[in-house]
């Protein structure tokens, strides 16, 4: 158990540092540096900054390793602008950044993004947000888990009624409907009834005195209720499905024959076996909600990751992206670890996976051998002619 942990773990780091490496890249090369925009647009608007700013600005640049640090103003006051220093050599910074202990995974260019959060750095700017995300995702995530898996579960027992019908029909709705698309109606239905689209903020202690907790717990169920309809659908396929593979099996068909009943069948054979296909459903599903709830976040004002994202993309703030990249990426990847031991917890008869006879370096060694084989009986066969 503890070398495949070890394999899945090296694995996992592996694949976090080619996505890393993908995204920065793809960033640094496309965004424009910040710095030089501001300037550019303070010239066009006929607002022309003194030397003083503009070397305030050149300092910046080099501050974040967007301009060569060995270029001097004096030398290069009209024309910095156009020297970059290479994506990767970026890179390097962005990873020895992660270790710095006033600003680690780095600083923002806007300082005004942490001011305005009271944030001292990226991380505590990020998981001062990321609370307001778990608030609608964590109550969706488990009431359209819980429905969505017994309806799932139902509908396959009764596969071919009204039921079943009208299941699939509603999931497959919502499965082809967007959030963006659902959303507007919903909130249209919402002004009729004169209830505003608005995410009440728990931490205002303004907002608490003036509406009260009830009034801030209801402001929070639209969101919530949009966010069960798009992941419901989901559950309730895979559910259905799972159970009538299950009810179709063998096996299923042989302990009918043998009298036991619905219930000891349900707990004995499709609970036991759906459980293990809907672990993995289930455990990385969450992470899918909380770093894509963009859409509903914006709709409905919430200040959430989707206020982080909103602020980092236009403005080119690329530690910002990095780091929200990074922290889902990492999640993700050790969230599939977990479902490999959820697997062997729910069924032990899994195993962890036994060592191949077969590996990369006996492959290796045997093609060197074999090519030096063939080598040595073509110049055999040359002499003998």
């Amino acid at each position: 158990m503890f070398k495949y942990l070890s394999q899945r773990i090296l694995l996992a780091i592996l694949t976090l540092i080619i996505i890393v490496l993908v995204v920065y890249l793809s960033v640094a090369i496309f965004a424009e540096n910040p710095f030089v925009r501001q300037l550019t647009v303070s010239a066009g608007d006929k607002k022309a900054l003194t030397e003083s700013q503009i070397r305030d600005l050149f300092e910046k640049s080099k501050a974040f390793h967007l301009t060569p640090a060995n270029l001097e103003f004096a030398e290069h006051k009209k024309d910095w602008i156009y020297f970059k220093v290479s994506p990767f050599v970026r890179l390097g910074y962005w990873f020895k950044d992660i270790f710095n202990k006033e600003y680690p995974f780095g600083n923002v260019f806007d300082q005004n993004v942490f001011s305005g959060a009271n944030a001292k750095n990226i991380p505590d700017l990020f998981f001062k947000y990321i609370k307001f995300s778990i608030i609608i995702t964590l109550p969706s995530f488990i009431i359209s888990a819980i429905l969505g898996i017994a309806l799932g579960i139902v509908a396959g027992y009764k596969r071919g009624t009204t039921f079943d019908i009208f299941v699939n029909f509603f999931s497959l709705v919502f499965i082809a409907l967007p959030s963006f698309i659902v959303a507007p109606i919903f909130i249209s239905i919402l002004l009729n009834f004169n209830i505003p689209p608005i995410f009440q903020n728990p931490s205002n202690e303004e907002v608490v005195k003036a509406m009260g907790w009830g009034k801030i717990i209801l402001s929070w169920l639209p969101p919530i209720f949009i966010i069960v309809l798009g992941s419901l659908s989901g559950y309730i396929s895979y559910a259905r499905n799972q159970v009538v593979t299950v009810l179709t099996s063998n096996y299923v068909l042989i302990a009918k024959s043998k009298g036991l009943s619905r219930s000891e069948i349900f707990f004995k054979y499709v609970l036991r076996n759906i459980s293990i296909p809907l672990a993995a459903l289930i455990i990385p599903s969450y992470i899918g909600l909380l770093s894509g709830g963009i859409i509903i976040e914006t709709y409905w004002q919430v200040p959430g990751t989707s206020k982080v994202l909103s602020q980092a993309f236009p403005t080119g703030e690329i530690n910002l992206i990095m780091f929200s990249t990074f922290f889902f990426t990492t999640l993700g990847l050790f969230t599939t670890i977990l479902v490999d031991v959820v697997y062997t917890i729910l069924d032990p008869r899994i195993k962890y996976g036994t060592t191949s006879k077969y590996n990369l370096r006996t492959w290796f060694t045997a093609t060197l051998e074999r090519n030096k084989q063939f080598k040595e009986l073509n110049e055999l066969a040359k002499g003998g002619n």
